[in-house]
């Protein structure tokens, strides 16, 4: 699996090519320390990153998956299952800088 440090050194020239060549989903979700993980990965994968809609499973929960719905140059949405109550699906809408603008909850 890819080091999500490598992704961030990546020039955004190169984007398209790193990414069929080492990754094989276009979410890099692979739990703490990712590139959704911070603000400037998150800012990377939504000016980068087509407007639509990815997923990929949740590593931490197996049965479900991580949605992000990016719209690109402005925003994203990370939509996974609630860390504290798995009964809800957590929604977090973050501006096109990374930085977490509202947070939602819905049944799972």
């Amino acid at each position: 699996m890819i080091d999500p440090r490598d992704v961030m050194k990546v020039d955004d020239e190169n984007w398209e090519a790193f990414k069929q060549k080492a990754l094989k989903d276009e979410l890099f979700y692979n739990g703490p320390g990712d590139l959704l993980d911070t603000p400037e990965g998150r800012a990377k994968f939504c000016r980068l990153n087509k407007t639509s809609i990815f997923n990929k499973q949740d590593p931490e929960f197996p049965a479900y998956k991580i949605w992000v719905y990016n719209l690109q140059g402005q925003g994203i949405i990370i939509k996974k299952l609630s860390r504290v109550d798995h009964a809800v699906m957590e929604n977090i809408e973050y501006d096109a800088d990374g930085n977490e603008v509202s947070r939602s909850y819905e049944p799972a």
